[in-house]
Protein backbone atom coordinates (compact mmCIF):
# COMPACT_ATOMS: atom_id res chain seq x y z
CA UNK A 1 0.00 0.00 0.00
CA UNK A 2 2.33 2.45 0.59
CA UNK A 3 4.86 1.53 -2.54
CA UNK A 4 1.48 2.32 -4.21
CA UNK A 5 1.19 5.62 -2.71
CA UNK A 6 4.93 6.38 -3.10
CA UNK A 7 4.42 5.70 -6.93
CA UNK A 8 1.10 7.90 -7.24
CA UNK A 9 2.85 10.62 -5.84
CA UNK A 10 6.31 10.52 -8.07
CA UNK A 11 3.69 10.85 -10.48
CA UNK A 12 1.70 13.26 -9.55
CA UNK A 13 4.94 15.26 -8.75
CA UNK A 14 6.28 14.35 -12.29
CA UNK A 15 3.03 16.05 -13.70
CA UNK A 16 3.05 18.69 -11.90
CA UNK A 17 6.40 19.59 -12.99
CA UNK A 18 5.75 19.14 -16.62
CA UNK A 19 2.79 21.50 -16.16
CA UNK A 20 4.66 23.86 -14.49
CA UNK A 21 7.12 23.83 -16.99
CA UNK A 22 4.87 24.43 -19.74
CA UNK A 23 3.30 27.63 -18.23
CA UNK A 24 5.12 30.97 -18.48
CA UNK A 25 3.96 34.21 -16.87
CA UNK A 26 5.46 37.49 -17.63
CA UNK A 27 4.40 41.09 -16.67
CA UNK A 28 5.11 44.10 -18.56
CA UNK A 29 5.40 47.55 -16.98
CA UNK A 30 5.48 50.68 -19.19
CA UNK A 31 5.05 54.31 -17.44
CA UNK A 32 2.80 56.51 -19.85
CA UNK A 33 1.58 60.03 -20.25
CA UNK A 34 -1.75 61.26 -19.50
CA UNK A 35 -4.30 59.84 -22.24
CA UNK A 36 -2.65 57.05 -24.13
CA UNK A 37 -3.62 54.53 -26.29
CA UNK A 38 -3.31 50.72 -25.23
CA UNK A 39 -3.86 48.51 -27.99
CA UNK A 40 -3.83 44.31 -27.48
CA UNK A 41 -4.48 42.17 -30.30
CA UNK A 42 -4.53 38.37 -29.19
CA UNK A 43 -7.00 35.42 -30.31
CA UNK A 44 -8.94 32.79 -27.81
CA UNK A 45 -7.37 34.44 -24.62
CA UNK A 46 -8.95 35.80 -21.58
CA UNK A 47 -8.54 39.15 -21.01
CA UNK A 48 -9.32 41.28 -18.27
CA UNK A 49 -9.35 44.86 -17.95
CA UNK A 50 -8.40 46.97 -14.84
CA UNK A 51 -8.58 50.45 -14.16
CA UNK A 52 -6.55 52.39 -11.67
CA UNK A 53 -5.05 56.09 -10.93
CA UNK A 54 -1.03 55.35 -11.62
CA UNK A 55 0.44 56.36 -14.67
CA UNK A 56 1.85 53.34 -16.07
CA UNK A 57 0.64 50.19 -17.60
CA UNK A 58 0.96 46.73 -16.24
CA UNK A 59 0.18 43.54 -18.87
CA UNK A 60 0.29 40.56 -17.16
CA UNK A 61 0.88 37.38 -19.47
CA UNK A 62 -0.05 33.75 -18.82
CA UNK A 63 1.04 31.55 -21.17
CA UNK A 64 0.05 27.55 -21.03
CA UNK A 65 2.10 25.71 -23.44
CA UNK A 66 4.01 29.20 -24.23
CA UNK A 67 6.10 27.36 -27.11
CA UNK A 68 2.94 27.80 -28.92
CA UNK A 69 2.71 31.58 -28.51
CA UNK A 70 4.60 34.34 -29.92
CA UNK A 71 4.20 37.45 -27.90
CA UNK A 72 5.45 41.34 -28.77
CA UNK A 73 5.05 44.30 -27.05
CA UNK A 74 5.96 47.77 -28.05
CA UNK A 75 5.95 51.50 -27.00
CA UNK A 76 5.93 55.10 -28.22
CA UNK A 77 4.99 58.64 -27.70
CA UNK A 78 0.98 57.72 -28.11
CA UNK A 79 1.02 54.35 -25.80
CA UNK A 80 1.45 50.93 -25.49
CA UNK A 81 0.86 48.13 -27.79
CA UNK A 82 0.62 44.47 -27.09
CA UNK A 83 -0.06 41.49 -29.54
CA UNK A 84 -0.30 38.28 -28.68
CA UNK A 85 -0.26 34.97 -32.15
CA UNK A 86 -0.07 31.99 -31.53
CA UNK A 87 1.90 29.44 -33.67
CA UNK A 88 0.77 27.74 -36.46
CA UNK A 89 -0.54 23.92 -35.34
CA UNK A 90 1.77 23.79 -32.16
CA UNK A 91 -0.67 27.07 -31.11
CA UNK A 92 -3.52 25.61 -30.95
CA UNK A 93 -2.34 23.39 -27.74
CA UNK A 94 -1.90 26.34 -25.96
CA UNK A 95 -4.22 28.74 -24.02
CA UNK A 96 -3.43 32.26 -22.94
CA UNK A 97 -5.08 34.90 -20.49
CA UNK A 98 -4.14 38.76 -20.16
CA UNK A 99 -4.48 41.26 -17.12
CA UNK A 100 -4.04 45.07 -18.55
CA UNK A 101 -3.77 47.18 -15.51
CA UNK A 102 -4.47 50.37 -17.26
CA UNK A 103 -5.00 54.45 -16.15
CA UNK A 104 -8.52 55.62 -15.87
CA UNK A 105 -7.91 58.30 -18.63
CA UNK A 106 -6.60 55.07 -21.25
CA UNK A 107 -8.14 54.70 -24.41
CA UNK A 108 -8.62 51.22 -24.97
CA UNK A 109 -7.76 49.34 -28.81
CA UNK A 110 -9.21 45.49 -28.14
CA UNK A 111 -8.71 43.72 -31.43
CA UNK A 112 -9.77 40.14 -30.02
CA UNK A 113 -11.09 37.21 -32.01
CA UNK A 114 -12.79 34.30 -30.09
CA UNK A 115 -11.89 35.83 -26.65
CA UNK A 116 -13.31 36.52 -23.19
CA UNK A 117 -13.39 39.75 -21.60
CA UNK A 118 -13.85 40.97 -18.13
CA UNK A 119 -14.26 44.97 -17.16
CA UNK A 120 -13.76 45.82 -13.77
CA UNK A 121 -14.73 48.40 -11.66
CA UNK A 122 -17.35 49.46 -14.78
CA UNK A 123 -19.74 52.72 -13.52
CA UNK A 124 -22.21 53.23 -16.16
CA UNK A 125 -24.23 52.00 -19.13
CA UNK A 126 -22.50 49.73 -21.43
CA UNK A 127 -23.97 49.10 -24.82
CA UNK A 128 -23.59 45.53 -26.52
CA UNK A 129 -25.24 45.29 -29.31
CA UNK A 130 -26.20 41.73 -31.04
CA UNK A 131 -24.34 39.80 -33.76
CA UNK A 132 -24.27 40.75 -37.06
CA UNK A 133 -25.55 38.74 -39.76
CA UNK A 134 -21.68 36.99 -39.96
CA UNK A 135 -21.56 36.24 -36.27
CA UNK A 136 -19.41 39.29 -35.73
CA UNK A 137 -19.59 41.66 -32.55
CA UNK A 138 -19.66 44.90 -33.58
CA UNK A 139 -19.59 47.32 -30.47
CA UNK A 140 -19.91 51.07 -31.51
CA UNK A 141 -17.43 52.64 -32.65
CA UNK A 142 -15.48 49.84 -33.42
CA UNK A 143 -14.85 47.35 -36.51
CA UNK A 144 -14.72 43.86 -37.75
CA UNK A 145 -11.92 41.94 -39.43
Amino acid sequence: MTKHLNTLWQVVNAASTVADFARQSQTFTFSVPAAATVYLRAEQADVRIVRWALPKVDVFIQLQAAFGWRVATDQDADGVYVVAKRRMVVGKLSKASFTLSVPHDAYLILKLEDSNIVLTDVDGTLHVPPRDAQGQLALPGTTTK
